[in-house]
């Protein structure tokens, strides 16, 4: 499974995600997990796109050769950080809601 550095970026009640090696490619939220969890669909639609045109997805570039990008590091120097996106499948995409129980190892 890719896995791809993003930066994350805001305050409290927004912030950003964005992925460089995936030019576009950003979600938001109103916590980091909520954007964090965007990010991973974004990512997904991402690459599905890139695929049905025809082009290949880009080699992912390590957290610290991230780091030796000026655009990268002038962003972690005015607060942003980075975190690992994975890029999941549609198929590995479906989670329990939390507010839906399980039937797992309920007796009907």
């Amino acid at each position: 499974m890719a896995r791809y550095v993003a930066l994350v970026d805001g305050q409290a009640g927004a912030y950003g995600v964005t992925v460089p090696d995936l030019p576009g490619c950003t979600s938001a939220g109103t916590t980091t997990d909520e954007a964090l969890r965007n990010a991973i669909e974004a990512v997904r639609l991402w690459a599905e796109d890139a695929i049905a045109d025809g082009e290949e997805l880009p080699t992912p570039r390590s957290a610290e050769v991230l780091r030796a990008d000026a655009e990268v590091a002038a962003a972690i120097t005015e607060g942003a950080a980075l975190a690992i996106v994975p890029l999941l499948t549609a198929d590995c995409m479906h989670v329990t809601s939390p507010k839906q129980p399980s039937k797992r190892g309920v007796n009907q």
